[in-house]
């Protein structure tokens, strides 16, 4: 009986250790929480490596000050960073950092986006091994941040038993992304190029009008670029649109040929724009006469806000095409609206500096007169590279496309009399296309890294030039296997999950826990059969 006894008891503590394991372990891994996450932007260009050059997470999340930062992921809000902090956060080895961005920008201060702008510049200037990533402010990962925030309590509790019972009643996360590391992706630039060709004379001279098209922010698919360039992108189309009516108007007979050409990579030093130039000059093309025939090019950068600003490489000299230019704008203000003024701001191409600060220096080098007109006062105004543009003044739009095709169409029609426009009553910018094309370019995927041949951005912008342009083409620049000058890499959108599970020194105390219950139930079943002895001897004695 003694025996059956032992065993009966034996395997009621097993089974009771292991339901008691099992249920105090439940809470360790309550729930998990899905977000979509975009890693912040990687790519080499001329030699140099920028942005983000891991991807790993799989950490302990972390308040912004926590005390310890060192391989954990610490998640913060966008009203949280600055430079001195991501920098300090780089410098203590976090593992990773979360930001959570508003997924309405328009709910932002204009000193939290100023802010933000700082930031995106400093960070996208270097290569970091942090990895980096950037989610939308949804409820479940708001209520996260606000539970990891409140755990912070738990380092600074005022006393050992307080900071003990923190430990008991509080949850962490473990926030945990999966994927290979990140590789070398499919990396190709475009060119997009058309012309409009006068009539009666076999050669002509030639303007060209330039804008690239791409996005650019601190990760690919949030970039949106709405001013810049989207907003150049759409006055480029409707300038193509109105000298298109221009060029076939009854009686009309325009002394120049017309060069339109939209490019990617604009912030990727205008790769496109810069080898498409060096291959048109160095080839016996059409477009090769049209480019040595050149008199100016005109490059569109950022027109939807306030202010006219003509970049140039020196001050125009009268006589030149650039004062040509100049002065054909000027009138049209004068004649269109007379309350805007247009500021030259003369800056020499730096040969010294691989990285051209405007589009129009890649045409300065070789020896074509160009500039840029832009409402940025500065190739580094803070801005210009923004997450957050995402959206332009619509009026400004309009009245600055106007200025500009007016003074485009006075410089190819040598026309003198100052009093009267070129472009009539008839031939005015369409308010509604200039916004459903800003619209659309803002709400389309464009990043450089990430477009294809067949993405809808550029199958779009080639249909609307070839309404207006003859010879159409998008031209492919791919990057070099050998020696790339520019190459992308990809997992820059990914899956992050948040594990609700009990802090790291929880587990701990479980052990010592479950180990002193273990050794409690071992002592008792070992003490039983002698319990039991006992008992037998001492009936058998009252017996007796």
């Amino acid at each position: 009986m003694l025996e059956t006894l032992n065993d009966f008891t034996r395997s009621l503590g097993s089974v009771w250790g292991l339901f008691s394991i099992l249920v105090v372990c439940a809470p360790a891994a309550l729930a998990v929480h899905e977000f979509t996450a975009y890693r912040m932007n990687q790519y080499t260009l001329t030699g140099s490596d920028y942005g983000c050059k891991s991807n790993m997470v799989n950490f302990e999340a972390r308040a912004v000050n926590a005390n310890i930062v060192t391989r954990r992921c610490v998640l913060m809000s966008m009203g949280e960073i600055s430079v001195d902090r991501m920098k300090e956060l780089i410098e203590n080895k976090a593992g990773s950092i979360l930001i959570a961005i508003p997924e309405d920008p328009s709910s932002l201060t204009k000193d939290e986006i100023e802010n933000w702008n700082e930031v995106e510049e400093v960070l996208m200037e270097q290569a970091i091994d942090t990895s980096v990533y950037f989610t939308y402010q949804k409820p479940e990962l708001m209520s996260i941040y606000h539970e990891v925030r409140t755990a912070l309590n738990s380092d600074h509790a005022a006393t050992a038993a307080a900071a003990l019972g923190n430990v008991f009643h509080s949850n962490g996360y473990q926030i945990v992304t999966y994927g290979a590391a990140p590789a070398p992706a499919k990396s190709s630039l475009y060119t997009i190029q058309g012309k409009m060709l006068s009539q009666g004379r076999e050669t002509n001279p030639s303007i060209a009008i330039v804008a690239h098209f791409d996005s650019y922010g601190i990760a690919p698919h949030l970039a949106k670029s709405a001013n810049g360039n989207g907003s150049g992108v759409a006055a480029l189309l409707e300038i193509a649109r109105l000298l298109s009516k221009l060029y076939s108007k009854s009686g009309n007979t325009p002394k120049y040929d017309v060069l339109f050409l939209l490019s990617s990579g604009g912030k990727l030093n205008y790769l496109a724009s810069k080898t498409w130039l060096e291959k048109k000059l160095s080839s016996d093309s059409l477009e090769t006469v049209l480019l040595n025939e050149v008199e100016f090019v005109l490059c569109l950068d950022g027109i939807g806000k306030d202010g006219l600003n003509l970049h140039v490489s020196k001050q125009p000299k009268e006589g030149t095409a650039a004062h040509k230019m100049l002065t054909a704008i000027e009138e049209a203000v004068a004649l269109l609206n007379p309350n805007i003024s247009v500021n030259t701001v003369p800056k020499k191409v730096n040969l010294g500096n691989p990285l051209f600060a405007w589009h129009h220096e890649i045409f300065t080098v070789k020896r074509l007169s160009a500039a840029t007109i832009s409402n940025f006062p500065a190739h580094n105004s803070l801005g210009r590279l923004n997450t957050f543009d995402t959206s332009v003044d619509v009026d400004k739009l309009y009245t600055h496309t106007h200025i500009i095709a007016e003074g485009i169409a006075r410089y190819i029609s040598d026309l003198s009399d100052k009093s009267v426009t070129i472009l009539d009553d008839y031939l005015v910018p369409n308010r509604a296309l200039l916004s459903r094309t800003v619209e659309f370019l803002s709400s389309t995927q464009r990043a450089a890294t990430l477009l294809q041949r067949d993405s809808p951005v550029i199958l779009h912008l080639e249909q609307t030039l070839s309404k207006y342009a003859s010879e159409v083409m998008v031209s492919e620049l791919k990057a070099s296997k050998r020696d790339p000058e520019f190459q992308f890499y990809d997992q820059s959108e990914t899956k992050l999950f948040a594990y609700n599970v009990k802090p790291a020194v929880f587990d701990l105390f479980l052990a010592i826990a479950v180990i002193a219950y273990l050794g409690t139930v071992y002592l008792c079943v070992k003490s039983i059969p002698h319990a039991m002895t006992y008992l037998y001897q001492m009936k058998k004695l009252k017996s007796s």
